[in-house]
């Protein structure tokens, strides 16, 4: 954030502002839940065949990946009266959210080709737009504090919102409002006619949410960074990507972020169809599920700061990480095992919960930990290149998730058709052998590889002494280049600081 030196003073970063600027990433919570049932849509009710399904989300995700680093590098280098990053925001936020309705109004009776490629189209825009306001809001968070302990408070009221308030409320919507049980159809989710409006309605959510967000932070635009006039020439902007993304931190939330993504894109293929067809949970029992949800994200984000304060962010990201490995597995390993009750009984949903909140507060502690963490990165950039890059960094590290992901989400539907998984299946009425090869297939593969993108977290190095020695050597080079060159305007980049969330 750049001022000058008897420049005016920045605006308080309270409370107030921390939730607007995370009311933001609720647009991106509310779509996650219903993309998450993209697979089950388009395969058991329009009827398009698993592999094809996950070709085109595989296309979608891999075109968005590396879409992500050009938005990023567009965002960082832009000049506006608006700033870096808002006028992005702006601007995709609407047709961002009609891309998505638009992915569940597919036109019934067209050939599987064609529904195919309408599909892909959709998903692709759908990606691609969302990209103008994901990156962009990222990375205003390093830009809105550079405190050490700050940021992981700004991160916890992005997953508060993300975790506490949005997926709550795609449950609600879904499994509550949209998708519900009737008398006729007790799995709601198998209900064709819900999802053009229930989509419709998160469209319209994530319009408001991304544009109250992006004019509450407004006001901080003229205390943040402003790049050179000159805009950088392609081969510039590549070096400065290259410089930017092999620094050893960044390297190692990267790789970790790479791992992650193949195993987000696995389990959240399948999610629906373990709890459709593994446990044969009807709509009113996924409402349940989707509610108790809330009581361990909101101590997970309200622990965060905490912790991290207490442990470092580095070790408190690795305890609460291996803990959240350890719970996912518990359901279906006991299943596999033949300790769980059928699922005729209630201690089935009972376990579920109760897994569900162990999951929901230690993924979400970790996850806002590693926000911050990689926040802290950007300094350490800026020392070692002269120049900031928070959209490169955001971007670089959703690239490698994203490519990952992109190839992961194609697995769920080669794995049904390995376990010859039926079109149209009724829960209750599918080989029990099917299920459980499915199981024996995914469980072992999604444990690996959330420990291995744990594990990798152990090469980051920065913790608050390094980072606040980061800050001494920014301001010493700021400090030197105003002696050097009278006429240049001092970066001194207040740090805004104020107690965790």
């Amino acid at each position: 954030m750049s001022e000058t030196t008897a420049g005016p003073v920045a605006p308080r970063l309270g409370w107030p502002s921390k939730a607007l600027y995370g009311l933001g990433s609720l647009s991106t919570s509310i779509k996650m839940q219903l993309m998450g049932l993209v697979l089950l849509f388009y395969n058991q009710l329009v009827g398009l065949d698993a592999a094809a399904v996950s070709l085109a989300l595989f296309i979608a995700l891999f075109v968005d990946a590396l879409w992500d680093p050009i938005v990023g590098q567009i965002s960082d280098n832009t000049r506006t009266r608006l700033g870096r990053r808002h006028p992005y925001i702006y601007a995709a936020a609407l047709p961002a959210s009609l891309a998505f309705a638009a992915i569940f109004a597919p036109p019934l009776g067209w050939s599987d080709d064609a529904l195919f490629a309408y599909l892909l189209a959709v998903v692709v825009a759908t990606r691609m737009l969302d990209s103008f306001i994901e990156i962009p809001g990222q990375a205003l968070l390093p830009e809105l504090s550079r405190n050490y302990d700050e940021r992981t408070s700004l991160g916890s009221w992005r997953y508060l919102f993300m975790a506490v308030v949005g997926r709550p409320l795609a449950t609600t919507l879904a499994f509550g409002v949209f998708l519900r049980a009737t008398k006729h159809q007790h799995f709601g989710q198998l209900n064709i006619a819900g999802y053009e409006p229930y989509a419709l309605t998160v469209a319209a959510i994530a319009v408001v949410a991304v544009m109250v967000s992006a004019l509450a932070t407004q006001r901080f635009v003229p205390f943040m960074h402003r790049p050179a006039q000159k805009t950088p020439s392609f081969g510039a902007m590549a070096r400065a990507f290259g410089m930017a993304v092999g620094n050893r931190n960044f390297v190692a939330l990267a790789f970790s972020g790479f791992i992650f993504g193949m195993a987000i894109g696995i389990s959240g293929g399948l999610q629906t169809y373990f709890y459709t067809y593994f446990w044969e949970l009807p709509s009113p029992a996924l409402f349940q599920l989707g509610l108790w949800l809330i009581p361990g994200t909101l101590v997970g984000v309200l622990i965060a700061p905490y912790l991290a304060r207490a442990l470092g962010k580095k070790r408190g990201c690795l305890i609460v990480f291996f803990g959240g490995i350890f719970a996912t597995t518990v359901p279906i390993g006991l299943r596999l095992l033949g300790v769980m009750p059928p699922n005729s009984s209630p201690w089935v949903l009972r376990i579920l919960i109760l897994d569900q909140i162990g999951i929901g507060l230690l993924s979400t502690c970790g996850f806002v930990i590693v926000t911050a963490m990689l926040a802290d990165v950007v300094e350490e950039v800026q020392v070692q290149t002269g120049q900031r890059a928070e959209g490169v960094l955001f971007a670089a590290d959703s690239l490698l998730r994203k490519i990952t992901q992109s190839f992961a989400v194609a697995l769920p539907g080669l794995m049904l058709n390995l376990v010859r998984f039926p079109r149209h299946a009724l829960p209750g009425h599918i080989d029990q052998a099917v299920l459980t090869h499915l199981a024996e297939v995914y469980l072992p593969v999604v444990t690996a590889l959330y420990l291995c993108s744990t594990s990798v977290l152990m090469i980051y190095r920065i913790d608050r002494k390094r980072h606040e020695e980061n800050l001494a050597r920014i301001a010493d080079a700021a400090l030197l280049s105003e002696a050097t060159d009278p006429e240049l305007t001092p970066h001194t980049d207040p740090e805004i600081v104020t107690g965790p969330i």
